[in-house]
């Protein structure tokens, strides 16, 4: 078992599915955004589902309205749904009902007041997704660097908030990003297969094998 909550973020083949669900992670999640090239179509979606148990199916959306989404959670079976900027809360009004995770994607640029944020929509959000990966923030950056954000703020919000982390992290590092800020759990990312059935998950094993109980 691992010391934390793990989202497997963009599943596109069975290896990774299986990987993950081997790893006893709460939640698989595969892009249902059309618009993206990670899209998966909800034939494939239901074709890995079959093949694993334990996890969580989630339904990773980009600008899809409510309708779509309620639509989308009924014919795919999804168990959570994530959404992005798109849902402030009037959006999110229109998604009571579902097990949903808000994603905020930080950028060290844009000054933000993430507290308040986060005070706003958690009356409506079951977790936060703190997306720093995608703006290539790593830990090691995030506690040595003042001028990418404040720890203590998101030290502070994972004390008050259910929040899963997406952040470049080296297994060497991993608890001590656990044991600093103590976040609900961690956001990890699957990928393209080498060849069919096959894909070196070295990296990843590290990670797992650092944060298990």
């Amino acid at each position: 078992m691992l010391k934390t909550k793990i989202k497997a973020a963009q599943i596109s083949n069975l290896t990774d599915a299986r990987y993950f669900a081997a790893w006893y992670t709460d939640w698989l999640g595969f892009c249902c955004d059309t618009t993206s090239p990670n899209y998966v179509s909800p034939e494939l979606l239901h074709a890995i589902r079959d093949w694993v148990e334990g996890p969580q199916i989630v339904g990773e959306f980009g600008a899809q309205d409510a309708a779509y989404i309620h639509d989308a959670v009924k014919r795919l079976n999804l168990d959570v749904v994530q959404v992005g900027f798109f849902y402030g809360a009037k959006e999110l009004e229109n998604l009571r009902g579902l097990t949903v995770i808000r994603e905020i994607v930080i950028d060290p640029n844009e000054a933000t007041d993430l507290n308040a944020t986060l005070e706003a929509l958690s009356p409506l959000v079951d977790y936060f997704l703190l997306e720093f990966s995608k703006n290539n923030i790593s830990w090691d950056a995030l506690k040595n660097n003042k001028n990418y954000f404040n720890i203590n703020t998101l030290k502070s919000c994972c004390e008050k908030y259910p929040i899963l982390l997406s952040i470049n992290v080296k297994a060497g590092e991993a608890n001590e990003l656990l044991e600093t800020l103590q976040p609900e759990g961690l956001n990890v990312f699957g990928g393209d297969e080498e060849k069919v059935g096959f894909k070196s998950f070295d990296e990843m094993d590290e990670l797992f094998e650092a944060i298990e109980s």
